[in-house]
């Protein structure tokens, strides 16, 4: 039997484990000194609106966010901001997207919603974004051949491209067509939960079904056709916005110079944002740390428009990645100190609930052996 904690632990040091190891590659394959060189002749200037802009993208969240639980509680866009820069920090700072819990667990101490039910509309963000982003490589696809890009991406992994691409998409698409389902049928979704309970021992089984039932509540707004479409019309502007990032960092390294111009810029920051947030979106590494890197470096490099030098690729990708985390790491920290709550605090509850749950099924199973 593991203490509560341990597991807790064990995640931290998987996560920053697989950080440093992305992160060793990532310099591995690269020449350091010139991406050194890359950095200090790049005009820092733009990333003052880039970062405007990307926090444009996380009012939208904000929105959208508020859009998934309405059913559950009106709460002001004013009051949610808050509680989606923490999230976003904690993710930006502990491995396993752990920011998730935290985010749900401090968004239903402050407003009184159900735990568990706020985890499922922040599951619900986390597919409706890759799909999103999915939608937005097809249109890109349409008018730019990107097939060059699935193979290098291939090649570089192992992995035969066309199930590297199906491993990437396929797992959302049935995730947002069960969780579709069970909105749109919860009374027999509970039925499948509770027929596959019923062979658990009775306070088990009782808890399963209890956090089924209150994560089946958090996936209410997917019964509604026009709640969906409202989600992804949200969704469009999160992502533009924070596409608008990365295209103000790649002016900072002249890249419209490299792949023949600014609207082709456009359409490669597009899709660098898309294929480095879906690959980095594993569970592992604090903020994608290191595999956001090298996915937005590699898309970058293999992209049909132009030749972009590894070593540039290499630095833009970077000060993007840093601009993404580090605003929100510090806005996040200053909400925290105005609260007058800590961070370990709030993971350490939201952790030590998780646990808990945990060690009563297997302490109950214990006893009606």
């Amino acid at each position: 039997m593991y203490p509560v904690g341990v597991i807790g632990l064990g995640k931290m040091w998987i996560g920053l484990g697989v950080s440093v190891a992305l992160l060793a590659l990532f310099l591995l394959t690269i020449d350091v000194r010139r991406m050194a060189d890359a950095l200090a002749d790049a005009n820092y200037i733009w990333v003052i609106p880039a970062v405007a802009l990307y926090l444009v993208s996380v009012v939208f969240r904000t929105l959208r966010w508020r859009v998934l639980l309405l059913h559950l509680k009106p709460v002001s866009v004013t009051r949610l901001f808050p509680v989606v820069v923490v999230g976003y920090m904690a993710n930006n700072i502990l491995p396993m997207r752990l920011g998730e819990l935290v985010r749900s667990y401090y968004v239903g101490e402050r407003e009184g919603i159900s735990k568990s039910a706020a985890l499922a509309t922040v599951f619900v963000e986390r597919v409706l974004d890759a799909l999103t982003l999915m939608i937005f490589i097809v249109v890109i696809a349409l008018f730019i051949p990107l097939g060059g890009v699935a193979e290098g991406f291939g090649e570089r992994s192992g992995v035969a491209w066309p199930l590297l691409v199906i491993g990437a998409t396929l797992p959302f698409v049935a995730i947002f067509g069960v969780m579709v389902a069970v909105a749109r049928y919860p009374v027999a979704a509970q039925g499948v939960v509770n027929r596959i309970v019923r062979v658990l021992p009775g306070r088990v089984g009782g808890l399963a079904s209890s956090l089924a039932t209150t994560f089946i509540l958090g996936l209410v707004p997917l019964k509604s056709a026009r709640a969906i479409a409202l989600l992804f019309f949200l969704s469009v502007p999160i992502w533009l916005f924070e596409a608008s990032l990365f295209y103000m960092i790649g002016i900072s390294f002249d890249l419209q110079s490299a792949v023949g111009g600014h609207d082709n810029l456009v359409v490669a920051v597009i899709l660098v944002t898309a294929v480095a947030n879906i690959g980095g979106s594993v569970p592992a590494a604090p903020g994608g740390i290191g595999l956001f890197e090298l996915i937005a470096r590699e898309t970058l490099v293999l992209l049909p428009l132009g030749l972009v030098d590894r070593a540039v690729a290499g630095g833009y990708a970077a000060v993007v990645h840093a601009a993404l985390l580090l605003p929100m790491i510090l806005m996040g920290q200053g909400i925290l100190w105005t609260d007058q709550v800590s961070l370990k605090r709030l993971w350490r509850s939201g952790r030590l609930a998780e646990e808990t749950a945990e060690y009563t099924a297997k302490e109950a199973g214990n006893s009606d052996q």
